[in-house]
């Protein structure tokens, strides 16, 4: 009995520290959050996606944490869920069209949790204040907003100052945190409150929208509901330091 229960330690420990050596570690400390509209680097962006749930733009202190430096693919996600059907046979494409408590539940039994939405922003914008992972001016072809999704390591021009892969695009991805304001906003939104899942970063689909640039901009929060799948939409898990 004793034997057994060390292999089931062992086999846990095993899981726990999977992709461990893939994770980047992103020190404590303060990063500009959101977005302030009167920037003159934002001069392109229309009042219709003025990305007012962004605002307003603020000082933000975090925790160290780490991150996974590439989104979870089907070859890892299958290993937890090997009874799962896609519509695919290329593994090392970021995985997708699966929902929040999926996303969840993987991170979780890797020993890990998906990022908070504040820790995705640091993680993506460095401590610069950049808008996009390579800077302040928008460059269509850097991140993968085409009608293929990619693998997840192959775009090197969509790689944050912290060394994080796909973040601009490729793939939206779930966080850990529910749609609510910022703190000192004064924007209502009846979407508020523990209904809906924040999403981050741009996606496929996107290259025809004449929103592009706004949509692609890392600071823009959109929202969905956790039990829904999207197949522009994946993830990556994050630890706590």
């Amino acid at each position: 009995m004793n034997r057994l229960i060390l292999i089931a330690l062992t086999l846990i420990f095993l899981v726990s520290c999977e992709g461990e050596e893939r994770m980047i570690l992103i020190s404590e400390g303060e990063f500009t959050l959101g977005l302030n509209p009167q920037s003159t680097v934002l001069q392109f962006m229309s009042e219709k996606t003025s990305a007012l749930n962004a605002q307003p733009e603020q000082q933000y202190f975090l925790e160290a944490f780490y991150i996974d430096q590439f989104e979870v693919t089907y070859e890892e996600f299958l290993k937890f869920k090997p009874q799962a059907q896609y519509p695919t046979r290329k593994m090392y494409l970021p995985v997708s069209g699966v929902s929040w408590y999926e996303a969840d539940a993987y991170c979780h039994w890797l020993g890990k949790r998906l990022p908070r939405e504040h820790e995705w922003e640091k993680a993506a914008r460095g401590n610069d204040n950049r808008i996009f992972v390579w800077g302040n001016d928008f460059e269509k072809g850097t991140a993968n907003f085409g009608k293929q999704v990619q693998p997840v390591n192959t775009l090197k021009g969509d790689v944050s100052s912290y060394n994080i892969w796909g973040m601009n695009g490729n793939v939206s991805e779930w966080t850990s945190s529910w749609y609510q304001p910022y703190p000192d906003s004064t924007l209502q939104d009846k979407n508020y409150g523990k209904k809906f899942k924040v999403t981050r970063g741009g996606s496929i689909h996107k290259r025809e929208h004449g929103f592009l640039q706004q949509f692609a901009m890392l600071p823009y929060r959109n929202f969905s509901p956790p039990e829904m799948r999207f197949w522009d939409t994946g993830f990556r898990c994050a630890k706590s330091h």
